[in-house]
């Protein structure tokens, strides 16, 4: 199972879960099963097209998965996914 963190107010979205533990074999699949236990939550992070929102950052392992396969990123059962909202410093 993947671990799965929220971060900041994104926990409100798993109520107020810090982490999960999940099955999956990409981001994709990630978020639809999030979706099943936690209603909504897709609509949150994704647009109507099924992207991730500008507003999120979702990363593997410390990788962010813009820059890697998007939501095609493959998840192994040791992997680390860790979604927050993104943010500009200036």
């Amino acid at each position: 199972m993947a671990l799965v963190r929220f971060a900041g107010q994104l926990r409100k979205l798993v109520n107020g879960n810090v982490e999960l533990n999940f099955t999956a074999s990409n981001i994709s699949e990630c978020i639809k099963n999030l979706d099943g236990q936690f209603p909504g939550i897709k609509e949150s992070l994704c647009d109507n097209n099924g992207e991730l929102l500008e507003s999120i950052n979702v990363y593997v392992n410390g990788d962010n998965v813009r820059y890697l396969n998007g939501l095609t990123t493959t998840l192994k059962e040791e992997d680390e996914v860790d979604i927050m909202s993104a943010f500009a410093a200036g």
